[in-house]
């Protein structure tokens, strides 16, 4: 009899949970991702074991019916099958010298992410290291041992790996081009089974033109106004744009703050994200804009409330066109 423990079904599941794994960090589910990508990482560790040899699976504790079963000597597979456990299968890979030895940091930052896979499906936990770059480098010193390719083994989170993967890039860039391929991902499972047209429908809605007035503090005032979203390429996105008490009145430069997409949900919180995918990070209003604002804006209550300008939407720049 075939045995129901085998490479193929291995890495297929380490391939489901890996996809399951990315879509919870995604959603900024740690918990959820941790589970995940320690299973995922757990049954490509096996799998690699089992291309060598099935064998390299048995426990080594004085039972010899798995053993017995991946040598093939018997017809029929125990009736509970065990295997070893993710310490275990690394620990192997190590000996074999297939991943990072301790106590490197990358042996270190793995086991981490087991021992916490561990701790959240037993005792759950809260904030967290982010173990992403972790998993992914494992996953990619493992496939070629598997005789895997990277885009086949992740499909549609391959952009996704190679970002994380790049050494070129400085941090605050990875973390923007990492969360844009996020929402792009987002995006197209909130909308893949809509009717066409429905997606503009909602861009409609949540699309508001115009510069609006979104708070008036002391020291500054924050406004937002239309914007092209970065990630979903939608001119969905609410820029937000802040201007010091202290400036003309009529001769306004506001600075660009953050962004947030009402479609995908991308997301930006600093002047230095919006100025790394390319939008500009100021914007200068003239008297000419704010007159025609207050001319065409009948309710003065409205007036105090809300300035909304007949302004094209905010775009970025070519450079950062390719992301």
């Amino acid at each position: 009899m075939d045995s129901p423990v085998t490479f193929d079904r291995l890495l297929e599941g380490a391939q489901r949970f890996a996809r399951l794994a990315m879509e919870a960090h995604a959603e900024q589910d740690q918990e959820v991702f941790l589970l995940h990508a320690g299973v995922s990482v757990e049954r490509l560790a096996k799998a690699a074991l089992a291309r060598v040899h099935p064998t390299l699976l048995t426990e080594v504790n004085g039972k010899d019916d798995m053993l017995l079963h991946f040598a093939g000597a018997v017809a029929t597979p125990p009736t509970r099958l065990r295997t070893i456990g993710a310490a275990t299968a690394i620990g192997r890979l190590r000996k074999m010298d297939v991943l990072p030895q301790k106590p490197s940091s990358e042996a270190a930052d793995l086991d981490g992410l087991i021992e916490l896979r561990n701790g959240v499906a037993h005792l759950g936990t809260d904030d967290v290291e982010d173990y992403l770059g972790t998993f992914i480098a494992t996953v990619d010193r493992l496939l070629p041992h598997l005789g895997q390719e990277a885009g086949s083994f992740w499909e549609s989170w391959a952009d996704t790996a190679r970002v994380v993967l790049d050494d070129r890039a400085d941090r605050l860039q990875k973390d923007v081009r990492l969360r844009i391929n996020q929402a792009r991902h987002r995006f197209r499972t909130r909308f893949a089974d809509l009717p066409e047209g429905a997606v503009d429908g909602v861009q409609q809605a949540v699309s508001e033109h115009g510069l609006i007035v979104v708070e008036v503090g002391p020291a500054k005032a924050l406004f937002q106004t239309l914007s092209q979203c970065p990630a979903c390429e939608r001119d969905a996105a609410a820029l937000f744009l802040a201007v010091d008490q202290d400036s003309p009145l009529f001769d306004m430069e506001l600075t660009a703050e953050g962004l947030l997409c009402g479609l995908c949900g991308f997301r930006l919180s600093t002047i230095a994200e919006v100025e790394a995918v390319g939008l500009p990070t100021t914007v200068r209003f003239s008297v000419e804009d704010l007159e025609r604002a207050v001319t065409e804006t009948s309710d003065p209550a409205e007036r105090l409330a809300t300035i909304r300008l007949s302004l094209p939407t905010v775009t970025r720049m070519d450079a950062h066109d390719s992301w």
